[in-house]
């Protein structure tokens, strides 16, 4: 993914706060992950699921693991980046966020998660 000039990365310090801030604000707003990698290609891992959380594991065997939780009572697909390096925010020119780019140095890989846009009516959609 190319960042744009509306692409910040999240200070590694942040990522906590943030990514809590995120699982609220988009609690069950649809999303479509994607993981990128050298091996893989383009993998589609969920499409158009809503957000259950996405968090950072502060402490135990896990410290410093991503998680994230999409989907619906029983039929839940949980994503964990075990290394990750950075994570970036790519947002509209309104400042939405568009799309979440967390990279991961233990396997050279991306994982992307899109979020969908609002609609006048305060749901989200996906394009």
């Amino acid at each position: 993914m190319a960042h744009t000039d509306h692409t910040r990365e999240i200070p590694r310090e942040g990522w906590a706060d943030y990514l809590a801030l995120l699982s609220t604000m988009e609690k069950e707003h649809p999303v479509r992950i994607e993981v990128e990698g050298l091996d893989l290609g383009d993998q589609p891992l969920a499409e158009n699921l809503p957000l259950i959380e996405i968090s950072l594991e502060e402490k135990g065997s896990d410290k410093g693991v991503v998680e994230i939780i999409v989907g619906g009572p029983g039929g839940e697909i949980t994503h964990r980046i075990q290394k990750p390096a950075r994570i970036y925010a790519d947002e509209s020119e309104s400042g939405e966020l568009e799309c979440l780019d967390i990279e991961s140095s233990e396997d050279n890989t991306k994982t992307l998660i899109f979020f969908g846009q609002a609609t006048t009516d305060g749901a989200r959609r996906m394009d």
